[in-house]
């Protein structure tokens, strides 16, 4: 399918403004997908819809922080489009802290933690209504190694990435059967 050819769907990836989120935005938008892009930043935001736009590409920015459970669900809200529907959401946002154990701070793990699991978990719930109603959708959870092999120095990183991953087990777990699938 080429970037003229345009689905009656919506895809949503968030933290999409650069990065990895934005190659996933960039895919979805040449499949056709009516793609929907939240991130904290909007001058990251403005520069990936940018980018995109000079490729042909159009994508439908917010700006939204996915560890405000509210936020995430009202950025669900605005996207949703009866004409359209969300068939498939993508959670790559991520921040990744690097040093010692005893650099570590709470803190640090309480933003990982909210970032790369809760994240997730928040985008799952705003989309898993309509997706189960429809018996259809894809929700994809970005993780990486670090959730799944403890690495030095990355402790509050593996932590929510191993969260990630048995957020995305359990739901496929949960989920089949129903038509809506998750990909960790």
């Amino acid at each position: 399918m080429n970037a003229t050819s345009v689905r009656n769907e919506t895809a949503l990836v968030a933290g999409g403004s650069r990065g990895l989120g934005l190659l996933v935005a960039r895919e979805l938008a040449e499949r056709g997908y009516r793609v929907h892009v939240c991130a904290r930043d909007a001058d990251e935001l403005a520069r990936g819809a940018a980018l995109l736009a000079r490729e042909g590409l159009h994508i439908t920015t917010a700006v939204c922080d996915v560890t405000d459970a509210n936020a995430v669900a009202r950025w669900v809200e605005s996207a949703a489009d009866d004409d359209a529907p969300i068939s498939v959401a993508i959670a790559v946002a991520g921040v990744i802290q690097v040093g010692s154990i005893e650099a570590a701070t709470p803190e640090m793990f309480d933003e990982a933690v909210d970032i790369m699991t809760k994240g997730p978990a928040y985008l799952a719930l705003a989309v898993l209504p309509g997706m189960r109603a429809r018996r259809r959708g894809r929700i994809g959870i970005v993780s990486s190694i670090g959730g799944a092999l403890g690495v030095p120095h990355l402790v509050p990183y593996c932590t929510a990435k191993f969260g990630a991953a048995g957020l995305g087990q359990s739901l496929h777990a949960e989920l089949g059967g129903t038509g809506v699938t998750v990909t960790t």
